[in-house]
C-alpha cells in the first residue's frame, strides 16, 4: 500500500481501489479526549466542531458547503484516543477533499463569535446526552470503571469545563497538537496514489510560526488493580433500567486482545449468542443483551449490558453473570468458537465494500495499532484461537471479584440497591458456577441486471458483480397500508415472526447457522411494503439461501412466539414513550393522517397488539407475502443461471393460499384544511417541535423538486443549519426531510431546542419556509444541493444490500427496478422555479401540522 512521509513530518497513506468512482479523504489527529488536561474536558471535540466553522480562506459554512457543492459528505469524530476529520466524495472531486481538510486542520481561524455560539451548540449535544439513558449509563460505567485514567472522563467534557473555553484556550490547543507530525492522511478509492502525495505536499504545509514536533501531551495516569466490586447509579425519567457491567480490559496491544475479541462475540453478538438466547430469548428477563471488548490505546474494558423493563434487576444481573462468568469453568464447543471467529474476521471484509471504510480500516491500524501489518498479525491470532485459550482468558479476565455494575434506573423503581445487595448478588452467582462445577464436565435490462418471472408469477431482478457479498430481498406491498385500527401492528408482529422458526428449523437453528456463516436473515416492515431480507458472504451463499427461503416460504407462527414478539412490541412501544423526538414524530403522524394507517407506529398500539392473535398473523402474511406477487432482488457475487434455477426450485414452486387476499390500497387520507396541533408534556431538558405537511406519493415527479427543497433548508449547508444553528446557536440538530408513500406522504421540519428558545426556533423555521415560497433558490445554492444529493446517493449504492433494496422496492412501488440509476439525471433537471412551485403547492398555514414535546407542553388532542 503506497505511504509516504512529507518534508513536514505528514505521514500520508494511499489505498487505490478503482471499483467504484468514489473516494475518501480523512485526516487522523493523534490527539482524543484521553490527552485533554482536567480543566480541558471536552477541549478535544470542541476542536472537531470548531474546525468547519471557518478558516482563513472560508467563511462559516463554506467548508460544509463547498463539500456538498462537490456533491460530497463530510463529518467528524472525536475518541479518546484520536479525532478524526473525514470526507467522502465522487473521486474527480478528490482535491476538494483534500483542500478543504487541509485548510481546516491547519489554518482554522477560531472567530471569537463563532466559538461562542457553538460553545452554546455543544451545551445543547450536552444537555441531550443527559436525555438519553444509553449515554448517560456508558458515563456512569466509565467514570467508575477508570478513577485515575483520563478513559473516566466523557468525550464531550463537562458543562462546567465547557462553559469556560475561551479562545486562548482553544488556540493552545490548537496550536499544541495540530502539527503535521502528529497528524496521519489517509485517502482511499478512485484515486492515484502520486498525484495525492503531489497534492498533499503542495497543500498541508506548516502554518507559518507554527512549532515543529509532535507537542507535549500530559502523561496519562494508568489505573491502579481494581480490589473489589465497584457500584454507581443514576436516576431518571424513563421506564427501562438500563445496565452496564465491565471488568478491567486489555489494551489493542495485548497479546490476549484477539481471543477477548473472539469471547465477547460470542456472549454478546448476535441473537445466536449466549447472553442474548439465554437471557433475552429464554428467560425473557431483559430487552436486550449484548458484550464487547473495549480495546483501546491503554487497557480498556470488557463489557456486557442489557436493558431490563419490568424485571427485577438482580435476576438480571445474576442472569447475564451466571452465563458469561459460566466461561471460566467450561470451554465453548467448536461449532460456537467458529461462529465467532467468522463474525470477527468478516467485519474486515463488510469494511472493504465502502472506501470510507477502507480508510476508517487503514487510519486506525496506523495511528493505534502502530501499523498495517497488525491485521495480518491479528488475523492469524484469531484464527488461532481454541477452546482452552478462551477458557484461560475468561479465567484471567473475568474476574468476579473485579467487577464494575453501573445502572441508570427509572425514578419510580422502589428496588433498593446499593453497593452490599449487588455484591450479594455476584456471590450468590459464583457460589452456584462454583457449585455445579466441582467436576469437570431471462430477461437482460440496463445496468447489468437480469429480470425473470418464476413459473408462480413472481418477479425477479438479478444483479451479478465481483463482490464478495451477496444480498436478497423478497418483498410485497403492504405494511401499515394493508392495516385497519384494530389490525394495527400485524405486520411488524410478522416481519418479526418469519425468523422465529419454520416447518424445517427453529429459530435457534436459523440464528445459530446465520451467525456461522457471518450472515443473517430478518424481516422488515413499513408503511408500504413487508418483506424478508438477507445477506451471506459469497461463499456460503447456497446454504444462507435454504434458511432465506424457509423463512419465506413456510414460517410456523408458533403460539409461544407469538406472544414473546407481541410483549417485545408492547416494550418498544413503551420504549418509544422515552424519546421525546419520536414521541413528537408519533403524534405529528397522527394529526396529519388520523385514521388513516399512515397516522399510526408500525408497531400498533398497545389495545390493537394485545387483540392481535396467530390467525390475525397468519392472514397478514398470506396476503401481504403471497408467492404470485413477490418481487425478488439478487445482487451480489452469484452466477445468474444456477441463482434464478435455485429461485425457480424453491419461490416458483410456491402457490398462494386459498385464504390470501390481493392488496388494496386505502383511501387518501383527509385533507388537512386547518392547522393542527398535538402537544405532551416531557420532563426533559429539550423540547422537541415538528412542523409538516401534506406531501407527495412515490410516483408523484415532483418528487425531485421537493428532494431539492428539503436539501436547501435542511443540508449541514443549509438555510435552517446555517441560520437556527450556526448563527442563533438555538440547536444541536435541526432538519428538514420528506417521505413519500404509495399513499401521499408528507414534509416536516424538526428541531430540538431549549424551551426558551422554542419561539423563536419557530419564528426561524417560518421565516426560512417563507423565503422559499417568494424567492427563487440561488442558482449556485441549487447547484450545489443537487450534487450533494447525487453524490450522497451515489455513496449510499455502494453496499449490495443497499442496490438490491432500492432496485426491489422501487419495483415493487411501480417506479422502476432502475429508477436509482435515473435520480441523477431527474435530480440535474430540476429548475429553481419548479422548486419554488412546489414550496406554494404544500407550505400552506392552513394546512400545517405542528407537534410540540417537552417541559410545560399540555397534552391536547392530536387533530385539534
Amino acid at each position: 500500500m503506497p505511504s509516504r512521509t512529507l518534508p513536514t513530518g505528514l505521514r500520508v497513506v494511499v489505498d487505490p481501489s478503482h471499483s467504484a468512482k468514489v473516494a475518501a479523504v480523512q485526516v487522523w489527529v493523534q490527539v482524543g479526549s484521553a490527552d485533554e488536561r482536567p480543566e480541558e474536558a471536552g477541549l478535544a471535540h470542541v476542536h472537531e466542531h470548531m474546525l468547519f466553522k471557518g478558516t482563513a480562506r472560508r467563511k462559516v459554512g463554506e467548508i460544509a458547503g463547498d463539500v456538498e457543492a462537490a456533491g460530497g459528505d463530510i463529518n467528524a469524530y472525536t475518541s479518546f484516543d484520536q479525532t478524526v476529520y473525514h470526507v467522502t466524495l465522487a473521486s474527480r472531486e478528490v482535491d476538494v477533499a483534500l483542500d478543504i481538510l487541509s485548510d481546516a486542520v491547519l489554518h482554522s481561524a477560531f472567530d471569537p463569535e463563532e466559538l461562542e455560539r457553538e460553545l452554546e451548540v455543544v451545551l445543547e449535544e450536552l444537555r441531550r446526552g443527559k436525555d438519553s439513558p444509553g449515554r448517560m449509563v456508558s458515563e456512569v460505567l466509565f467514570r467508575t470503571a477508570f478513577e485515575k485514567h483520563t478513559y473516566g472522563r466523557p468525550i464531550i467534557g463537562y458543562v462546567d469545563t465547557v462553559e469556560r473555553f475561551s479562545r486562548e484556550d482553544i488556540l493552545a490547543f490548537y496550536r499544541r497538537h495540530y502539527r503535521p507530525e502528529n497528524m496521519l492522511l489517509v485517502v482511499a478509492g478512485d484515486v492515484d496514489p502520486e498525484a495525492i502525495f503531489a497534492k498533499a505536499e503542495e497543500l498541508f504545509l506548516r502554518p507559518e510560526g507554527s512549532p515543529q514536533g509532535a507537542g507535549e501531551r500530559p502523561l496519562r495516569e494508568l489505573e491502579a488493580p481494581q480490589e473489589g466490586l465497584r457500584y454507581a447509579e443514576e436516576r431518571m425519567d424513563i421506564g427501562e433500567t438500563h445496565l452496564s457491567v465491565a471488568w478491567p480490559g486489555a489494551a489493542l496491544s495485548d497479546a490476549d486482545t484477539p481471543a477477548l475479541d473472539v469471547l465477547s462475540v460470542l456472549l454478546g453478538t448476535g441473537e445466536s449468542s449466549r447472553l442474548y438466547r439465554r437471557v433475552r430469548r429464554d428467560l425473557e428477563l431483559v430487552t436486550d443483551a449484548y458484550a464487547y471488548a473495549y480495546t483501546p490505546k491503554d487497557p480498556g474494558l470488557i463489557g456486557i449490558g442489557a436493558q431490563i423493563q419490568g424485571r427485577s434487576l438482580q435476576a438480571a444481573l445474576s442472569a447475564l453473570l451466571q452465563e458469561t462468568l459460566r466461561l471460566r469453568y467450561e470451554a465453548p464447543d467448536e461449532d460456537e468458537i467458529q461462529k465467532a471467529k467468522t463474525i470477527v474476521l468478516s467485519e474486515a471484509v463488510y469494511s472493504m465494500q465502502t472506501v470510507q471504510g477502507r480508510a476508517r480500516r487503514i487510519g486506525y491500524f496506523e495511528l493505534v495499532a502502530g501499523g498495517m501489518d497488525f491485521e495480518a498479525k491479528y488475523r492469524a491470532a484469531v484464527e488461532a484461537v481454541t477452546a482452552e485459550e478462551l477458557r484461560r482468558v475468561a479465567q484471567k479476565w473475568l474476574d468476579p471479584h473485579r467487577l464494575t455494575v453501573a445502572t441508570v434506573r427509572p425514578d419510580k423503581d422502589e428496588e433498593k440497591v446499593d453497593l452490599e445487595a449487588v455484591q450479594s448478588w455476584v456471590d450468590e452467582v459464583v457460589s452456584s458456577l462454583e457449585e455445579q462445577h466441582r467436576t469437570p464436565a431471462v430477461e437482460a435490462l440496463d445496468l447489468g441486471v437480469v429480470r425473470a418471472q418464476l413459473s408462480n408469477g413472481a418477479t425477479v431482478y438479478v444483479q451479478p458483480d465481483a463482490g464478495e457479498v451477496v444480498s436478497i430481498y423478497a418483498v410485497g406491498k403492504g405494511g401499515l397500508l394493508d392495516e385497519s385500527a384494530p389490525r394495527a401492528g400485524v405486520s411488524h408482529l410478522v416481519g418479526e415472526l418469519l425468523v422465529r422458526g419454520t416447518a424445517k428449523y427453529s429459530a435457534e437453528q436459523i440464528s445459530d447457522a446465520c451467525d456461522a456463516m457471518a450472515g443473517g436473515v430478518g424481516g422488515q416492515s413499513g408503511r408500504n411494503s413487508l418483506g424478508l431480507r438477507g445477506e451471506f458472504l459469497r461463499a456460503s451463499w447456497p446454504q444462507g439461501f435454504e434458511y432465506f427461503a424457509s423463512c419465506l416460504l413456510e414460517p410456523r407462527f408458533d403460539d409461544t412466539e407469538v406472544e414473546r414478539e407481541r410483549r417485545t412490541a408492547l416494550e418498544d412501544i413503551a420504549s418509544r414513550a422515552d424519546a421525546p423526538a419520536t414521541v413528537a414524530f408519533d403524534a405529528f403522524a397522527a394529526g396529519l393522517y388520523g385514521e388513516h394507517p399512515y397516522g399510526r407506529s408500525v408497531l400498533g398500539t398497545e389495545e390493537s397488539l394485545r387483540s392481535l392473535d396467530r390467525e390475525a398473523v397468519l392472514d397478514a402474511y398470506r396476503s401481504q407475502l403471497r408467492p404470485d406477487a413477490l418481487t425478488l432482488a439478487v445482487v451480489g457475487g452469484v452466477d445468474v443461471g444456477e441463482t434464478l434455477a435455485l429461485l425457480e426450485r424453491r419461490i416458483g414452486a410456491a402457490r398462494p393460499h386459498a385464504d390470501a387476499r390481493a392488496f388494496t390500497l386505502p383511501s387518501d387520507p383527509e385533507p388537512v384544511s386547518a392547522p393542527r396541533e398535538a402537544r405532551a408534556h416531557r420532563d426533559k431538558a429539550q423540547t422537541q417541535l415538528v412542523l409538516g405537511y401534506p406531501g407527495l406519493t412515490l410516483d408523484d415527479p415532483r418528487r425531485f423538486a421537493l428532494e431539492m427543497f428539503t436539501q436547501v433548508l435542511g443540508g449541514q449547508s443549509g438555510r435552517l443549519f446555517l441560520e437556527l444553528r450556526d448563527r442563533q446557536s438555538l440547536a444541536y440538530s435541526v432538519g428538514c426531510f420528506s417521505l413519500e408513500g404509495l399513499a401521499p406522504g408528507y414534509v416536516a421540519l424538526h428541531i430540538g431546542t431549549h424551551p426558551d428558545k422554542l419561539e423563536v426556533a419557530e419564528a426561524g423555521m417560518l421565516t426560512q419556509l417563507d423565503r422559499m415560497k417568494t424567492d427563487l433558490v440561488d442558482a449556485k445554492e441549487l447547484a450545489r444541493a443537487k450534487r450533494y444529493v447525487m453524490g450522497s446517493y451515489e455513496i449510499g449504492l455502494q453496499r449490495a444490500s443497499s442496490r438490491a433494496s432500492s432496485m426491489v422496492l422501487n419495483a415493487t412501488y411501480g417506479i422502476g427496478y432502475d429508477s436509482y440509476a435515473r435520480h441523477a439525471e431527474q435530480v440535474g433537471a430540476v429548475t429553481a422555479e419548479e422548486v419554488r412551485d412546489i414550496a406554494r403547492e404544500l407550505i400552506r398555514p392552513e394546512r400545517v401540522v405542528r407537534s410540540i414535546v417537552g417541559p410545560g407542553a399540555e397534552e391536547l388532542d392530536a387533530a385539534s
